[in-house]
């Protein structure tokens, strides 16, 4: 099937208001597309199923799936984005008074309790008359290549686009990988020698120590937390910590290992339940699907080494194993008919700042805002 093949199964699955998900995996332009038949509500309950899911920041509600298995197409033409669209002037008086009482209230909380840090957010519309979810998509993808971009739409839940820069978990048999991701400021070019404050460089180890204290009780096998690195994200840089190993089948399942690691310090906080109950009380509006996750689950790669072509016996047998390749559903929006709610959050701690948290939102804004 060749790429516009696909696409024009994807607008007629659109127009038809019928399940999909398209989506684009990190540093590469090949797409795969799932497509359901009719408008089913398939849920996830052991993750044992397999398909696309898209998942709610609060776990205790229900984990959206679309069943099967992917089509996938290479090389697809996502064409050239430039980011140079900025919110500034469409964020009120009003939304910036509010972010910054919320985040000094996070401040005085963290001072007053057990609570170490807090990521709060907040949802901004903007209209977007002339643009259809799929075209969203194609200058997601164009201006953010090593990011997983996606356009997820189900007629029962909504119609949602992202390109977020964080993993939540990635499983291939009984290898995994995952990150600690934290800390954030305006990419500027290569050339620049990167320098990070006390207080993004604190918040990266408490998320990195928090993720590795939640995996510990699996006994995992070649554990490894990476070096820090800096990690770009379009017009953003981060930093970032790799963590990896692999764990018994017999003991751990995905489920499991999700339980541990969602929601993730960088998008809730620590300890878990104190930043969860704040979230709950304190942030205006419901996150829903913004800082849940989403990605494949159970899908079959063939995982075979390269082998010698000439020998026909050895082509007939591939080593089929099951991937599952979850993200983080950050810098994300909602599309409703011709408005788009973009989310947006930060990490607060004892030393935040509530006006640059503020203006740390905004800049994190136009990573979705500037494809408007």
């Amino acid at each position: 099937m060749t790429a516009i093949e696909l696409i024009k199964l994807v607008e007629n699955q659109y127009t038809a208001n019928l399940p999909f998900v398209i989506y684009k995996k990190s540093n590469t332009n090949n797409i795969g597309v799932l497509l359901q038949n009719d408008d089913t509500l398939h849920t996830v309950t052991n993750f044992d199923e397999q398909g696309f899911i898209f998942a709610p920041f609060d776990s205790s509600r229900t984990t959206v799936l679309i069943p099967g298995e992917p089509i996938y197409v290479a090389d697809f033409d996502f064409g050239h984005m430039s980011l140079k669209a900025s919110i500034k002037e469409t964020a009120s008086e009003f939304e910036k008074n509010e972010h910054i009482a919320l985040v000094s209230a996070a401040i005085r909380y963290i001072k007053q309790t057990e609570l170490q840090k807090v990521v709060v957010s907040r949802k901004q519309n903007i209209e977007t008359p002339d643009l259809e979810p799929l075209t969203l998509f194609k200058k997601l993808g164009a201006a953010y290549k090593n990011a997983f971009v996606y356009l997820w739409h189900h007629p029962k839940v909504g119609t949602w686009l992202g390109a977020t820069p964080e993993t939540l978990v990635s499983v291939n048999g009984r290898s995994f990988e995952t990150m600690a991701l934290a800390g954030t400021q305006p990419y500027i070019d290569d050339t620049r020698e990167v320098e990070w404050g006390t207080k993004e460089q604190d918040e990266q180890q408490l998320v990195t120590d928090e993720i590795v204290s939640k995996l510990q009780p699996f006994n995992l096998v070649k554990f490894k937390v990476h070096e820090r690195e800096n990690h770009r994200a379009g017009n953003l840089l981060h930093l970032r910590t790799r963590i990896t190993g692999s764990f018994s089948t017999t003991n751990t399942s995905i489920k499991d290992i999700v339980a541990a690691l969602h929601p993730t310090p960088a998008v809730c906080g620590f300890p878990r339940d104190l930043a969860k109950e704040f979230i709950k009380e304190q942030e205006s509006y419901d996150r829903e699907f913004y800082t849940g996750y989403l990605g494949e689950l159970n899908i079959l790669k063939d995982q075979s080494k390269r082998r010698n072509p000439r020998n026909v016996e050895n082509l007939v047998y591939k080593t089929l194993t099951k991937s599952t390749q979850l993200y983080v559903n950050l810098r994300c929006m909602q599309f409703k008919n011709t408005t788009a709610e973009i989310y947006i959050g930060g990490g607060i701690t004892k030393d935040s700042d509530a006006v640059n948290e503020w203006e740390e939102t905004v800049n994190k804004a136009q990573t979705i805002a500037s494809i408007l």
